[in-house]
């Protein structure tokens, strides 16, 4: 089996694997730009306070990259009060301090899709697997023709 087919393959798989609602910015292989991920509610008195927020719910806006879709790294990110998967709004200071002291909004509680927070990685162990078979199967033949 060639490298060549094994990529394409890898290619092929990938991108039937990632659906258009990943496909938020870049051209299918690269995407960057800011990307919002929901945590949580609001909590009930700020929500009394401020009655816009009964709608939205507290998010994290970061800058990213990405390949086919699958996070690489993500960095600068800040506490927004999330509308909906593409729109947001900045909170004032001191409700950001706020709701940073709250472990209930820490960013390890992010909703992350599986393919968004470890498909970039995964892809990496799928490539490393089909080049360590490709090698292998390069060896065999060439031992082959040798002896031959």
């Amino acid at each position: 089996m060639s490298v060549r087919l094994l990529f394409a393959t890898l290619a092929l798989c990938l991108g039937v694997i990632a659906t258009p609602a990943h496909a938020k910015r870049g051209i299918g292989i690269i995407n960057t730009g800011d990307e919002l991920f929901e945590v949580a509610d609001f909590p009930a008195d700020v929500v009394a306070a401020i009655p816009q927020t009964k709608n939205m719910k507290v998010g994290y806006k970061c800058s990213h990259f990405g390949l086919f879709w699958a996070d690489v790294w993500t960095w600068d990110c800040e506490l927004v009060g999330v509308s909906d998967e593409s729109s947001y709004t900045s909170l004032p200071d001191e409700l950001r301090t706020k709701l940073a002291a709250d472990p209930q909004y820490a960013y390890s509680h992010v909703k992350r899709g599986l393919w968004n927070r470890y498909g970039f990685w995964g892809a990496l162990a799928l490539l490393a697997v089909f080049l360590g078979i490709g090698a292998v199967a390069g060896r065999k033949s060439g031992t082959e023709a040798a002896a031959a």
